[in-house]
């Protein structure tokens, strides 16, 4: 699945961009301005991933547009372990920071997961993680 312009690449109107980085050798996931991710999102995002046919991959997260992720959708995310090696986030405003480093330390899990302000710093650590 390579990137492309329009949101939800396999869903249209879900909310999101998802494609394989092949320079970074990392699969990405972009949310749109607003969007707002449930329980259904989330199990249609990870079918996505999977579809990507690229086994266990490092996931990076770009929720700097302000994206909301509701608890369930959250849970669901952190218990895929075994489909990821590694899971970088993005983050631009303080509540969207606050909220992400409160819940990597509240579900610490068997995966590295990493918050970022800067795009390039994700990247790297998140295609570098073995």
């Amino acid at each position: 699945m390579e990137k492309d312009e329009g949101w939800g690449m396999s869903t249209p109107g879900a909310g999101y961009r998802l494609w394989w980085d092949d320079e970074n050798q990392i699969a990405r996931l972009e949310w749109a301005p607003g969007a707002f991710c449930d329980l259904t999102t989330a199990e249609q995002v990870d079918r996505e991933i999977q579809a990507l046919d690229r086994g266990k991959v490092r996931l990076l997260v770009d929720l700097r547009p302000d994206a909301a992720i509701d608890r369930a959708a959250r849970h669901f995310f952190m218990n895929l372990h075994a489909h990821y090696v590694a899971v970088g986030m993005l983050a631009g405003s303080p509540a969207t920071r606050m909220l992400a480093n409160f819940f990597i330390g509240l579900k610490r899990g068997p995966i590295p997961v990493r918050l970022f302000t800067e795009e390039a710093d994700a990247v790297e650590w998140t295609r570098s993680v073995q």
